[in-house]
């Protein structure tokens, strides 16, 4: 059974908070490459859960929000998953920028997203 809009919509926003933890982490420890591994190994898997998310939206709510990046993080996704041995984690942190601050502005205003079930 397919996952609603509204349940992937709060599994994206719970990566986001995760890739936020993991952010903070690697900052307590900055110097630590066993710490800034460990932090990039769970940005990595959350930017590739978000990206599974993402490809399983409806059109119709990916094209409400036609400046959040839907196909850059569908991409990384693939990336990620099939390409892993040519990561660089510039790119991968690229991601995690500017264009997940527009994504959450997003679903944090989305009414659909607050709903329960769906």
């Amino acid at each position: 059974m397919s996952r609603s809009d509204p349940k992937r919509l709060r599994d994206i926003l719970e990566c986001i908070e995760a890739i936020d933890r993991a952010e903070v982490t690697v900052a307590r420890y900055p110097g630590d490459p066993d710490v800034a591994k460990i932090g990039l190994d769970a940005v990595q898997s959350r930017v590739f859960t978000r990206g599974e998310a993402v490809k399983g939206l409806s059109l119709g709510l990916r094209q409400r929000y036609p400046d959040v990046p839907w196909s850059d993080m569908a991409r990384m996704r693939d990336l990620i998953g099939h390409r892993y041995y040519k990561l660089d984690p510039q790119i991968v942190r690229a991601t995690i920028g500017a264009p997940v601050e527009r994504l959450r502005a997003r679903l944090q205003s989305d009414p659909c997203r607050t709903r329960r079930g769906g």
